[in-house]
């Protein structure tokens, strides 16, 4: 019952925020500043609707940045309340080209100025990644990656794709990890308290200027692609623990999806406990 009056109070609360980002975005349509005002106000806070209890600390080294690539881990659609208090202004997103197709959030992610990317068409997604480099690097916005590629959906962190890092090299900018500790495992539409988000900046990480017609300028972006990934994945495990204990000084217990994984292992008699699973806006290049 709970699962179905949140939905009721989610559509109803989506049509009058779609219709406050129109004001946001059509008097000042593509202007990389919407994206942020959008989800900073309207969508995050859907996050206590839903149970989820977000926390982030954002530090002091953001005051002085400029252009930068975010790069982020990806589980679920949820993530666009879950990391919405992290989208900050001049941000912008790089998504799918089918998005635009998406009933009422398409019209304002293309109003907000976010980035479509043609993934069937080779050529033209080349096209668009040299254009958001050459923006990124004249200062005109930042962009937000999934280095995923796509939603891990509880599976683990995902292998990464280079895109990010190449981006922030090829625009001279710095690239900004953003890690979420896992609440897909945990998230029950059913119950009040889906427990704590735990969301951390880790410092910025400059890149070469990378050469990928060389063959070890392209080794190099795999061993940092490879790295970047280890990276996530120990600050995951690290804010999963965090969380864990949050979580448990509440009162909430592990969700559905955690508590059948835990007995499958127990069942094939696995002594070790399951971890969390983690995660990617939308899309990584």
């Amino acid at each position: 019952m709970l699962k179905y009056c949140r939905i009721f109070v989610l559509l109803v609360l989506g049509i009058l925020g779609f219709f406050l980002a129109l004001l946001i975005c059509l008097p000042r349509p593509f202007n990389p500043r919407n994206t942020s005002l959008v989800t900073r106000y309207i969508l995050a806070p859907a996050a206590r609707i839903v149970g989820l209890k977000i926390h982030m600390e954002e530090p002091e080294f953001l005051a002085g940045m400029k252009s930068a690539v975010y790069a982020g881990n990806h589980q679920s659609n949820w993530d666009i309340v879950a990391l919405a208090p992290c989208v900050r202004p001049g941000v912008i997103a790089i998504g799918k080209k089918s998005l635009v197709w998406v009933p009422l959030f398409g019209l304002i992610y293309f109003l907000a100025g976010n980035v479509r990317l043609d993934r069937e068409n080779k050529q033209k997604a080349m096209e668009t990644m040299n254009k958001v480099s050459q923006d990124l690097g004249s200062g005109k916005y930042s962009i937000w990656i999934f280095p995923e590629g796509t939603r891990s959906k509880g599976t683990g962190l995902g292998k990464f794709k280079p895109g990010a890092i190449v981006t922030a090299s090829e625009a001279g900018v710095p690239l900004v990890p953003i890690v979420a500790s896992t609440y897909f495992d945990d998230f029950d539409m059913n119950r009040w308290n889906n427990g704590h988000v735990l969301i951390k900046y880790l410092d910025p990480i400059e890149y070469p200027k990378f050469d990928m017609k060389n063959k070890e300028d392209l080794r190099r972006v795999r061993t940092c692609t490879q790295e970047l990934h280890d990276l996530f994945a120990r600050e995951i495990e690290s804010l999963n623990a965090k969380a864990l204990e949050m979580n448990q000084a509440d009162g909430v217990k592990p969700g559905k999806k955690k508590a059948q994984a835990s007995g499958g292992a127990a069942g094939a008699g696995d002594s070790t406990a399951s971890g969390g699973k983690d995660g990617e806006p939308g899309a990584g290049a």
